[in-house]
């Protein structure tokens, strides 16, 4: 039985057409992105924000 790749088709072709979208989807939409952590960056310094109000608050 050919795997079912739902909007793109079954078998082989639909398999490469699946891949092509996969793979256009990845290089991203030319905003920039260098693939660094950037959520992790962003996610450490809201705590960090969020440690120095506490500290400011409870002294």
């Amino acid at each position: 039985m050919p795997r079912d790749y739902g909007y793109f088709g079954k078998g082989p072709a639909g398999y490469a057409q699946y891949m092509t979208a996969f793979r256009r989807s990845r290089k991203g939409g030319g905003h920039g992105g260098g693939g660094n952590g950037g959520c992790f960056f962003l996610l450490l310094g809201g705590l960090v924000v969020l440690a120095v109000i506490e500290a400011v608050v409870t002294s």
